[in-house]
């Protein structure tokens, strides 16, 4: 199975942009529009979403002929499989709709917690899950009964209380033969991994695909803002793949019919967008656009696969979740249901966790903004102007149960469980004018976030840099990090893929701003992958104050074969800010090294003669 779509993938689509002199990073830019305020004011209250994957490919569930198609996403089977288009319409076809209702689709959402549902209304095969007039090729047309999807649905969010959203894939369409995508069925038409530079300057290509545009495209957004009530979200894919004028267009377009509807980023790029997004089940994220979304699938695949079994946990969903929601984002998990429209059984299983969840702590995320203090070693943090209070989420129990809260200055009137106000609440007290000591009583309440109320009197004050601590170790992720250099990038952030690459320029350095509380002795570890032979290699330094260490890079057995490896000692002199900075001093091969994280663990007296200052 591949690991990625290169050109179909929104994180793919980034990496490479990321390569481009002065976006090291490839980070979500703010467009600065402050006519969003209000149609992202339902949204930003939300933070929780429900994605839903249903069309032609559900029925064949990643196989073809007998045979499982390799493929990352079970969706692209029609490419991936090699699918003629006529072949692929009998498939259209038996959609018979039998397992599908719309008020348990509602349901299912409402039970897990979420208050938006963004459904596949026509994905890259061209098949409308609607009554289009623009094309025949639709489920009202074709499926043997006749029923409206996309109709039932807007209705059923109606009734129950949820914002009915849609997705419409408008850069790609395996079905139209002037669209991108089918060079099968089509041989002269724009390739599916075709970059666009490689295709606007050819007349003859760029004509057809403005006629798709023109005839197929444009005309099918405008029946679903015109014939089916308020869309909350027109979540557009592989907006990479068009050019400025044309994501304009459809930006235009969507206004001139609903205002109010919100476009992501994936219509073209953030300067015709509401809300950034980062890619596919992207664990590390780059934000630097307060207004996000991060998608995930409970699986792997967004369609329904036989053969995906890879489930996540009950906990690792809520992490997830809490997690997005103290960096300021929205979550969406995905729904790949079966080609009838029925959800598996372990799906709702899923959803229901995550809903027995909610149901207790959905304060700690509903309505809160990212969080205001340092990112600490236990967990994270969501934050309540309005009530001012911080959410503070325990995803590891601290050492000795010894919950350091940094970073907040404002005077704190309480601390109490969320779970159950009643419970007896933690004792904390203060370390200085900008940390807490809470101390945890026992075991935690919840295995996947359990969550403190802090009650702060006053305007928040808060400083957001990370706390080092003096016990125990402190990490420094490279996505939290600052890339300085023409070359160092982040890659795509998906799961083992949360480190920097391409640093193959002398003087290229990664860089972490934080805050010591007090004078200490740490030994510094490097996370990090390096090829042997000839690929990667050299010497690079890590500064801190007045204080650099410089190192030899040790070959893995591969680009993300991460190992660490201690270097050496740093000293910190006393209470103040600080800079960590990992700098390459000479590279002897294709690139340094693939870094994933720096640590620094605080020495007791007994281990500090061992380590060199």
């Amino acid at each position: 199975m591949r690991e990625n779509d290169p050109l179909m993938d929104g994180a793919e689509a980034e990496a490479r942009r990321s390569r481009q002199p002065g976006n090291p990073g490839g980070e979500m830019r703010a467009s600065g529009d402050g006519s969003s305020d209000a149609r992202l004011a339902w949204w930003r209250e939300a933070r929780f979403g429900m994605f839903v994957h249903w069309g032609p490919y559900s029925l064949l569930g990643g196989r073809w002929k007998g045979e499982e198609v390799q493929a990352a996403y079970a969706e692209h089977i029609q490419l991936r499989g090699r699918i003629p288009v006529r072949e692929y319409e009998k498939i259209a076809a038996a959609m018979d709709m039998s397992g599908f209702h719309a008020d348990e689709w509602v349901a299912a959402a409402k039970q897990a917690g979420m208050k938006y549902m963004i459904v596949t209304a026509k994905h890259h095969d061209g098949y409308a899950m609607y009554d289009s007039q623009a094309c025949g090729y639709n489920i009202v047309r074709l499926g043997p009964s006749g029923r409206d999807p996309i109709r039932e649905l807007s209705e059923a969010c109606g009734r129950g209380g949820i914002t009915f959203c849609l997705y419409y894939s408008h850069a790609m369409d395996w079905h139209h033969p002037d669209s991108q995508g089918n060079t099968l069925d089509y041989p002269d038409n724009i390739g599916a991994w075709d970059s666009l530079e490689s295709w606007t300057g050819d007349e003859t290509k760029s004509r057809r695909y403005d006629r798709y545009l023109r005839e197929k495209a444009f005309p099918q957004i405008r029946e679903l803002l015109t014939n089916y009530g308020p869309v909350g979200i027109l979540w557009f894919d592989c907006g990479h793949k068009i050019t400025d004028e044309q994501g304009r267009e459809f930006a235009e377009l969507v206004r001139s019919i609903q205002p109010g509807c919100l476009i992501n980023k994936r219509i073209r790029s953030d300067e015709f967008a509401d809300y950034g997004n980062p890619g596919d089940n992207q664990l590390s994220v780059r934000v630097t656009r307060p207004d996000w979304e991060s998608i995930f699938t409970l699986n792997d695949s967004w369609g329904f696969r036989h053969a995906d079994r890879n489930w996540k946990t009950p906990e690792e969903l809520i992490r997830i979740l809490v997690e997005t929601a103290s960096r300021g984002g929205n979550t969406v998990f995905n729904v790949g249901p079966e080609g009838s429209g029925r959800i598996d059984a372990h799906s709702r299983r899923l959803l229901e966790e995550a809903g027995r969840w909610m149901a207790v702590h959905h304060a700690s995320i509903r309505g809160t903004e990212g969080s205001p203090i340092g990112r600490p070693e236990w967990g994270c943090c969501t934050a309540n102007r309005q009530e001012r209070k911080l959410f503070l989420h325990i995803l590891r129990r601290p050492p000795g149960g010894r919950l350091i809260v940094s970073g907040i200055a404002s005077p704190v009137t309480a601390i109490r469980w969320l779970h159950d106000p009643a419970a007896p609440a933690p004792r904390f007290r203060r370390l200085n004018g900008l940390d807490l000591l809470v101390e945890l009583p026992g075991p935690l309440p919840d295995n996947a976030s359990s969550v403190l109320v802090l009650q702060y009197e006053g305007e928040l004050a808060a400083d957001p840099h990370k706390r080092l601590m003096e016990e125990g170790v402190t990490t420094f992720p490279v996505f939290d990090g600052e890339a300085a250099g023409e070359r160092l990038r982040y890659d795509t952030g998906k799961k083992g893929r949360d480190n920097v690459t391409d640093w193959s320029r002398a003087g290229d350095s990664l860089s972490w701003t934080f805050r010591a509380a007090a004078p200490g002795r740490y030994a510094v570890c490097l996370s990090y992958a390096a090829e042997p032979g000839v690929s990667a290699g050299g010497s690079y330094s890590v500064c801190c104050g007045d204080h650099a260490l410089r190192a030899e890079v040790v070959p893995t057995e591969g680009p993300y074969d991460f190992t660490v490896r201690e270097i050496g000692g740093l000293e910190i002199p006393g209470p103040g800010t600080y800079t960590l900075t990992v700098r390459a001093e000479d590279i002897r091969g294709g690139y340094l090294m693939n870094l994933r994280q720096v640590v620094m663990k605080a020495l007791t007296e007994e281990e500090k003669p061992d380590v060199q200052f």
